[in-house]
């Protein structure tokens, strides 16, 4: 461990440059209220009038150091819960994308116009003799089979 950095009221612990805000630090003495350790030299700060105490090792507060440890080991847990997560749920969206209903749906490429464009179309194509609503509504037929 390089630096240290604890400030017990606030429940913020930073080892070298990862930092955590909000941990429970009771198990820290109650008239700590800092440590501070830049990896040779460092003080502890009290809340109690006593004067700031300069060490040169962290050792004698190895417990801060196993509460940061705790929080690390719950953070990587949580981040790993949430990949997993993630990738459920991006198997689910492959899945449901696969799905005939939502192919039909939500494929941009090839998909039925709205109602308002298909009824214009089939206006225009009996006005003008034409197919438009007819071969549009194939196409999607065509790009999107039954199974």
């Amino acid at each position: 461990m390089a630096t240290f950095k604890l400030i017990k009221e606030d429940g913020f612990i930073k080892v070298d440059n990862v930092k955590f805000l909000g941990l429970d630090c009771s198990s820290i003495d109650s008239n700590i209220h800092a440590i501070e350790f830049d990896g040779t030299t460092g003080h502890v700060e009290y809340n109690d009038g006593t004067h700031n105490l300069i060490i040169s090792n962290i050792n004698a507060y190895s417990v801060a150091q196993g509460v940061f440890d705790t929080a690390v080991a719950d953070a990587a847990t949580a981040t790993a819960d949430a990949a997993t997560a993630a990738s459920e749920a991006a198997t689910a969206q492959t899945a449901l994308e696969a799905t005939y209903a939502w192919k039909r749906v939500n494929d941009s490429t090839t998909k039925y116009a709205s109602i308002g464009d298909q009824l214009d179309q089939q206006y225009k194509d009996a006005v003008n003799g034409t197919t438009t609503w007819k071969d549009a509504i194939a196409a999607v037929k065509t790009a999107h089979p039954k199974p």
